[in-house]
């Protein structure tokens, strides 16, 4: 970070000079160079090298309030498609990715332009949007909102317990406006507004999600109502019990086929972690939904790596239509280094391998190599790039 001072001299010919109140202003640049080749190990395996970048600025005013400006770009190096020119697995080459001003105090947070909106701590949009988020946090309370109209996809996906997916914004790109089409993945307005209740070691977060036009060729609202309830504690010896329940009705027609357009999720997670391990177990189920209909979600919190790295994109490869699935996961972070592992069975199966080690820190400059592998296979939906993908990565990033 860097400071500076901004002055403000006001002169005038007939009236003298004066000098408003000097501004400190932190100026926060950061960015990222990311390379990532993605092997598939099936008939007719795909394999491509991509090349992301990212770079912008946080200008910080001592009033607590925030601009902020920053682009983006990928670049299919290699890759094995038949279409010459092809940037797949890439949409698009580049956009404006941040674009803000922000407010942000411990009980009033808000943003409006092109931001992270990460800091409303909802399950189901995360990452970059266009539009505005408010979060008001008053005593064991915060009450959250969100407008989008757009999103950026590059296939982070937020995961507070474990962390981010590890490479999987290395792995796509989709502008706010792709191809000259206006919201690809979002389709109409979106309005999300909920409450963040906690009590000791119990919260309890109910929400209302509603699109106006889903992306679908019969198009239709989209309305989501859900909560999630969870449970935190200390279980003795040194080992942290969290344990998460989600519920959700959708009214929607996410296949585009006309028919019964009802659905709901049933999921429930239990994660334990002790020192620098953690391991746990989830079952969910997606019911009710028509044909080949999905829970239609921008971004999630599951432990999963299918979305990122073999099938990006919304909705999400294992929140297709009737699947009911379970799973097992285990993981290590210590200081240089972070595992994830995961097993899922059933309708959607995973089985994931993936490491990220930190070669090189300077300050807050760093350079992170890693590898794994990713198998993810839904009798229910089809994986847009593989089912079966090994990828080598390598990001510098400050």
């Amino acid at each position: 970070m860097k400071k500076f001072i901004l002055g403000s001299v006001i002169s005038c010919a007939f009236f003298g000079a004066s000098q408003l109140e000097a501004l400190e202003v932190t100026v926060d640049p950061y960015g990222y160079l990311g390379a990532l080749y993605n092997q598939g190990i099936e008939s007719s395996p795909h394999s491509y090298i991509g090349l992301t970048a990212r770079a912008g600025a946080n200008f910080l005013l001592d009033n607590n309030w925030s601009l902020g400006l920053g682009a983006i770009g990928a670049w299919s190096v290699f890759n094995n498609d038949t279409i010459p020119g092809s940037n797949k697995p890439y949409d698009n080459t580049g956009d404006i990715s941040d674009a803000f001003v922000k407010y942000n105090t411990d009980k009033l947070k808000f943003a409006l332009g092109r931001y992270n909106t990460d800091f409303a701590e909802f399950d189901w949009i995360a990452g970059n949007i266009q539009g505005a988020s408010i979060k008001i946090h008053d005593r064991g309370m915060n009450y959250w909102g969100i407008y989008m109209d757009s999103m950026l996809y590059n296939g982070y996906q937020y995961s507070g317990q474990q962390g981010n997916r590890i490479a999987t914004e290395l792995n796509s790109l989709v502008a706010y406006n792709s191809g000259g089409k206006k919201n690809k993945y979002v389709g109409g307005e979106v309005i999300a507004a909920g409450v963040d209740y906690t009590y000791k070691a119990f919260r309890i977060s109910p929400f209302v999600l509603i699109d106006t036009q889903l992306p679908t060729t019969t198009k239709g609202v989209l309305v989501q109502v859900g909560a999630k309830a969870g449970y935190a504690t200390s279980i003795g010896s040194g080992f942290y019990s969290t344990t998460l329940l989600r519920g959700m009705f959708q009214y929607g027609d996410t296949d585009g086929v006309a028919g019964d357009d009802i659905s709901g999720l049933i999921w429930i997670d239990e994660a334990i972690k002790y020192k620098m391990f953690n391991f746990g177990a989830g079952f969910y189920a997606v019911i009710g939904a028509d044909k080949k209909g999905s829970l239609y979600t921008f971004s999630d919190r599951t432990r999963f790596y299918g979305r990122g790295i073999n099938s990006p994109g919304v909705p999400a490869i294992y929140f297709a239509n009737d699947t009911i699935t379970g799973y097992v996961f285990g993981g290590l972070e210590v200081n240089r280094v972070r595992l994830d592992a995961m097993v899922a069975f059933g309708n959607y199966q995973e089985y994931s391998l993936v490491a990220d080690y930190k070669l090189w820190q300077h300050k807050n400059m760093k350079f992170n190599a890693g590898a794994g592998y990713v198998y993810a296979y839904s009798s229910k939906a089809p994986a847009s790039i593989g089912n079966s993908s090994l990828i080598f990565f390598g990001k510098f990033s400050y």
